[in-house]
């Protein structure tokens, strides 16, 4: 018997043995090329009884494990291929056996019958719920971002560059299952300039296990991108064309090419977007002098968006068990802006001053990422995989401001002109390691390691012209300079207790090591601290209809480099958006339980987060009059969440999934040196409704309700939205056509309230970012239709792109 060499295995592991003990073989075409995803049954001899099934690897390989002693067949089958069955032979237990070479060749026929399924476009899973994103019809031609805002408790706040799900800020958003490590403004820029057309897929995973980095309390949003299930060259186009309160468009390329050991792979997506936006603000307070002061404005956005992203990648199969692989991806987002903000000043009910604000902003974000891959496959259920991946980021936000001032009578008074700019460049290097093993049928061991080494520098100014000069304002204008280290280490065992019952334990450790200086207070930040993430799962299967799922798992949402990097943005003379340098990591401990019965999930969650980061917070400074939007630290959130997902089959054409979410948030806030207790029952949800009109035409509606929500101190009104769409399969040959209206009754707005007498704080903000749009999609295959998949993977720097922003 073979006996396998010592693998180290990093933190908590000791060293063992395993000793070589499969049947192994190669199925292959007919020019010898290894064919992937092809079904392998291993079969008693006598009488053909299944024993084990297998699908080949992306060489054509595969391996079935712990087989008993005994006479056997092994058939090997793929769609368009003929199968082969090998004759019997026999294998003693504990040894290594290989197969002759299988081959397999084309020519099978199956015009004749047409097997057809379409996925539902919302599946519940044990630990996630899975949006099929390809197809849903109203999806089409639009946005990865848009296609976010219609999910079921997902909410995009784009005004602070933030997603939230069931409730939770802090959400990590993924690509391919690897964690993407850009600012958060670039993650909401990056999934606005992706074209829906080419995602699969997205998952929404709210209980991650150890596995996962230990980052955003909220869980994992997963994107996976589509790809091609076949050999040669092939890909997919699609072009859109939209218009409502401006113009847009998305359109996308993706390819796969794969000769012998290579594959290349790759995707570029281009949008232009017009709408337009308006924003109101409204806030009343008490001066010195006991007056009530009313300001009122009013911001009419013209934005302009354009956006440029590209990925290409490459494989080389080195060895049958080793892949390496290279991936390199870039974007170019440039947000323009011309904005007239009115804003009328009232004392004690009599106008007081008008001032007209005309601003031109840009906000460009330029990135580029690098990743280099080596997975080793010691048999098909043991691999290592190491990561090495570098990213770079530079974004420059100019903005120019044109005040006019005038009296109460609306008298011209005086004119000011202030010039503000942002630069910041960032840098993120990642270093990363995993290894997997199923050490037998019952227990399987993951455990790996990961550093990020970090760093910024923000300069951010504010001047005013005075005539002859333009003068710094020191209250808003610094640099700062971030150095930030995290290594982390994981281990992870999944253990089949009984035949129905599973559990999966998992213990993290991640250290951190930042320091932030500025030119103005010197040190601001400096931590030094560890932590451990605990993360448990336990599955119980009562039937095949009726499961039951208990998990708990802790985790830390650390501040995103663009709040810890202040930038500077006016709504009016005196309301500013601003970051916050004193901002503290959080921490959150959650318990969830899911019910499975058939496909109806019912599903409860509670979570506790210390010190969560809220963004967009009011801070009102009375010595100056000046009202702050920032990202703030409160005491502490208590969420208590319950979902269900309720699908509902009318008739063979008409099919409805339904999603409903409560929440109960109570949030603790200290706000200069006073505590305040809030509270909010919120009541969410989605039905998405498929109707097949005829074989090659269907549509689609889907109903969005938002229910009246708090998002730390803030309290949002209900929101209500409609989308419908129609699509039309007008052939192999040539492709899909559809059209879609989104935001259907234009109702699609947010309004929040911040009421707090005690700390002279009340405040009324309606944000206007969607509009009706008309969508005209059309979308095509190209290549050969008979291909084989690039390897689906990302790169070991997801997590931190997310902090980028």
């Amino acid at each position: 018997m073979d006996k396998r060499k010592l693998t180290f295995i990093p933190l908590f592991l000791i060293c063992f043995f395993v000793k070589a003990q499969e049947i192994n073989g190669e199925i292959v075409d007919s020019n010898g090329q290894g064919l992937a995803f092809a079904n392998v049954l291993l079969q008693t001899a006598s009488d053909s009884t299944l024993v084990k099934g297998a699908i080949t690897n992306d060489t054509g390989t595969f391996t079935f494990e712990s087989v008993a002693s005994g006479n056997y067949i092994i058939t090997a089958s793929m769609v368009g291929f003929s199968t082969k069955t090998t004759d019997a032979f026999s294998y003693q237990q504990n040894s290594m056996f290989t197969i002759p070479t299988l081959t397999l060749t084309e020519g099978v026929e199956l015009d004749e019958v047409v097997v057809q399924t379409t996925k539902p476009i919302f599946v519940q899973k044990i630990d996630r719920m899975v949006i099929n994103v390809e197809n849903s019809i109203v999806s089409a031609g639009s946005s990865a971002l848009e296609v976010l805002e219609r999910s079921p408790g997902v909410i995009v706040d784009r005004q602070n560059s933030a997603i939230s799900l069931a409730g939770k800020n802090g959400v990590v958003v993924m690509i391919d299952g690897k964690i993407s490590y850009m600012p958060q403004e670039s993650i909401v820029q990056l999934l606005e300039g992706m074209s829906s057309d080419n995602i699969q897929s997205i998952e929404l995973i709210t209980t991650p296990p150890a596995n996962f980095d230990a980052e955003g309390n909220a869980g994992f949003i997963n994107i996976v991108l589509k790809k091609r299930t076949d050999l040669g060259l092939n890909g997919t186009y699609s072009v859109s064309g939209g218009i409502g309160n401006g113009e847009t468009t998305s359109d996308n390329i993706s390819f796969n090419f794969r000769k012998n050991k290579i594959n290349l792979f790759g995707n570029y997506s281009f949008l232009i977007d017009t709408q337009g936006q308006q924003f109101d603000f409204s806030r009343i307070f008490t001066n010195e002098q006991d007056n009530t002061i009313n300001l009122a404005t009013v911001s009419d956005r013209d934005p302009r968006q354009r956006n440029h992203n590209i990925r290409l990648g490459m494989d080389y199969q080195a060895t049958d068990k080793t892949v390496i692989g290279i991936l390199v991806g870039a974007y170019d987002n440039k947000w323009t802006m011309d904005a007239v903000n009115d804003s009328r000043e009232t004392e004690n009910g009599v106008p007081f001053s008008f001032v007209q604000l005309l601003n031109t902003e840009r906000n460009q974000w330029q990135h580029f990422n690098s990743n280099v891959n080596l997975k080793h496959n010691f048999k098909d259920d043991e691999f290592i995989s190491v990561d090495l991946d570098y990213l770079h980021y530079y974004d420059e936000n100019p903005t120019d401001y044109t005040n006019s001032f005038f009296d109460g009578d609306n008298n011209f008074l005086r004119e000011e002109l202030t010039l503000s700019d942002k630069t910041t460049p960032i840098n993120i290097a990642v270093g990363k390691a995993d290894y997997s093993n199923q050490l037998n049928e019952n227990l399987k061991l993951e455990t790996g390691i990961k550093a990020v080494i970090s760093d910024f520098e923000n300069d951010v100014s504010v001047a005013t012209f005075d005539g002859q000069n333009f003068i710094e304002d020191p209250t808003l204008t610094n640099k700062s300079v971030l150095n930030e280290h995290i290594l982390a280490a994981y281990t992870s065992v999944d253990y089949k207790l009984k035949e129905k019952t599973s559990m999966k334990l998992g213990l993290r450790y991640e250290h951190t090591d930042s320091e932030l200086d500025t030119e103005t207070e010197g040190r601001v930040v400096d931590r030094n601290f560890g932590n451990f993430f605990p993360s448990i799962f336990v599955s119980h299967s009562v039937s095949d209809t009726l499961s039951f799922n208990l998990s708990y798992s802790k985790r830390i949402t650390r501040p995103t480099f663009n709040n810890l990097a202040p930038f500077v943005i006016f709504i009016d003379p005196t309301t500013f958006l601003s970051g916050n340098s004193a901002l503290q990591p959080a921490t959150s401990n959650s318990v969830k339980f899911d019910t499975n019965y058939k496909s109806i999930l019912l599903s409860f969650q509670y979570s506790v987060e210390d010190q969560p980061i809220s963004g967009f917070q009011e801070r009102f400074d009375e010595a100056t009059g000046r009202l702050f939007f920032e990202a703030a630290n409160n005491d502490q959130t208590k969420l208590f969440t319950i979902t269900l997902g309720l699908p509902i089959n009318f008739t063979n054409w008409w099919k409805m999934q339904n999603n409903f979410i409560f929440i109960n948030t109570k949030v603790s806030a200290l706000l200069q040196d006073s505590s305040f207790n809030f509270e909010q029952n919120t009541f969410r949800a989605n039905s998405s409704n498929s109707f097949t009109i005829t074989k090659t035409f269907s549509s689609e509606v889907n109903l969005n309700y938002f229910g009246a929500s708090l998002f730390g101190i803030r309290k949002f009104d209900p929101v209500f939205g409609m989308n419908i769409g129609f699509q039309k399969k007008l052939g192999d040959k040539w492709g899909t056509l559809r059209f879609a209206v989104n935001d259907v009754f234009d109702s699609f707005e947010f309004t929040g309230r911040t009421q707090i007498p005690e700390q002279n704080l009340n405040t009324e903000n309606t944000f206007d970012f969607s509009n009706r749009t008309f969508l005209l999609t059309y979308s095509r295959s190209f290549g050969n239709d008979k291909l084989k998949s690039s390897r689906q993977r990302g790169t070991g720097s997801e997590d931190e792109r997310r902090r980028v922003n």
